[in-house]
Order: structure tokens, then sequence, then C-alpha cells
């Protein structure tokens, strides 16, 4: 499996709307374009020491293979739409990729 991981960062006061967005804009959007190998989305959300309000967004994958659609070439830009800029502070230029090594379920 394969995750993309990206990080945006927000002021307290424009935290709440931001996850408004990504919950009924951005992880729509996602969802809706259907991607090869997609299996899920998680979204991350933290208080940092800073004052600022940092959310991690990943998606997971089955493979390499399945990334095209995301840009999955480490230099280029991930695409941060108006309306999200408008409520960050400052944003990753680029995702980060992964291979899962391993997962532990409780057992």
């Amino acid at each position: 499996m394969i995750r993309r991981i990206w990080r945006g960062y927000t002021r307290p006061e424009n935290a709440d709307a931001y996850e408004h967005l990504l919950d009924s804009l951005m992880f729509p959007a996602v969802e809706g374009m259907r991607l090869p190998g997609y299996k899920s989305m998680e979204l991350l959300r933290r208080d940092t020491d800073d004052g600022e309000i940092e959310f991690v967004w990943v998606i997971n994958f089955d493979s390499t293979k399945d990334l095209s659609p995301l840009r999955a070439e480490g230099n280029d830009p991930v695409s941060v739409p108006r309306a999200a800029q408008k409520l960050l502070i400052r944003w990753d230029e680029r995702a980060t990729y992964y291979d899962m090594r391993q997962s532990r379920p409780r057992g």
C-alpha cells in the first residue's frame, strides 16, 4: 500500500472552517475522481506548540502505479484551491509518498 501525505496549517479561528471545506468539497472531489487503486482517506488534526492547527491529509492507494492522476512525481506541486488558501497560513508545496511496510492490527 502507498500513502500520500500532505500537510496544511491554519490559525485556530479558521480550523473548523478549513475542516468543513475538506469534508464538504475536497474529499468528495477526490472520491468523485474514482482513482484506480484508491483505498481510503484519513484526516488528522492537532494543535501545535506555536499556536497553529496542523492538518495531515492521508490518501491510501494499492500501489505506485495508481498514483499518476495525483501527480505522484516528486517535483510536481500540489494544487491548493483558492478557498483553502484563504484559510491556511502555509502548506506543503508537494505531497510525500510512503510505502506502507507494516501494519499490525491488534491481535
